[in-house]
């Protein structure tokens, strides 16, 4: 007996099985997971090689990934799972709700900051509560994506004079390999330029920051603010007043400016905490809980 946790990323799957007496047997890495990004046919290629042993043994599944309720993510796996023999359990779940398993084993909050950013929060009777995650169009407060936006929002100000020329100009457009409005606006607006390439731009506002430069200060400050707005709901919905608070993602995978703002502001509201444990350790836990 044994079971299956998936952690589906936009640029790798990570898989963790363990055996009934919840022990680590192994770990493995396929490729990117978003059907939305790679189409029913990669999709459908990349179960087949996860599950290409024989499930007859396999008791549960659990599956957290970007883009999971796509209905043809949904029919899609369940028809791979009988071909392979499968006759357990699957849960299908947020990215974000398996990062929380991971971080703690107590009720609390977990921020993910990364391209996109989202926070979710789990009580001790075991409702859930979410707040942002409605991508960077609309959303995505806090994220590297708002870090990137903001700091060309900065630059384009600087050109015209209406804020004062500072580091931070000449850290995104050294980034960029560019000098001038038109170049900047070009990048902004092709149809090249993917979220990931603004996101990418955050670094640029750290760097700047890391140097004292008062309008990247500004731009941490402002997003960290979101970041509170963001936990201050869950907390509310959820009754979770001073719950641990997890940073996770990858804007708050290392010491930086943003992390040091974000937690001394989230401080006052509960203890800010590392995760204990990743999300791919979060997903099989999960798989194993569903057998208690």
């Amino acid at each position: 007996m044994f079971v299956i946790g998936i952690d589906g990323g936009g640029t790798k799957t990570r898989v963790e099985i363990r055996n009934d007496k919840n022990q680590l047997l192994q770990r493995r890495i396929y490729g990117a997971f978003n059907i939305n990004s790679i189409g029913r046919d990669a999709f459908r290629k990349l179960l087949n090689e996860i599950f290409s042993e024989n499930m007859a043994d396999c008791v549960s599944i659990c599956i957290g990934a970007a883009g999971i309720s796509n209905p043809d993510a949904g029919s899609i796996l369940k028809e791979v799972l009988e071909q392979s023999d499968f006759r357990g359990t699957v849960k299908l779940c947020g990215d974000h709700e398996i990062a929380l398993r991971g971080a703690m084993d107590t009720p609390g909050i977990g921020v993910i900051a990364g391209t996109g950013s989202i926070c979710f929060g789990k009580n001790a009777v075991g409702e859930t509560a979410r707040s942002g995650g409605y991508g960077h169009l609309i959303d995505d407060c806090g994220s590297g994506y708002a870090l990137g936006r903001d700091g060309l929002a900065a630059c384009v100000r600087m050109f015209d004079g209406r804020a004062e020329k500072s580091i931070l100009q000449d850290r995104i457009l050294d980034a960029l390999g560019i000098a001038a409005p038109e170049e900047l606006i070009a990048f902004v607006y092709s149809a090249d330029t993917k979220k990931s390439h603004i996101a990418a731009l955050a670094a640029s506002v750290l760097q700047a920051a890391e140097d004292g430069d008062p309008m990247a200060m500004h731009i941490l400050h402002q997003e960290a603010d979101e970041i509170v707005k963001m936990v201050s709901a869950v907390q509310r919905k959820l009754s979770l007043a001073g719950c641990p608070i997890a940073l996770l993602g990858g804007l708050f995978a290392s010491c930086n400016p943003y992390y040091a703002i974000v937690q001394e502001k989230l401080s006052r509201m509960g203890e800010v905490k590392a995760p204990a444990h990743d999300a791919l350790w979060g997903a099989a836990q999960m798989a194993w809980e569903m057998q208690i």
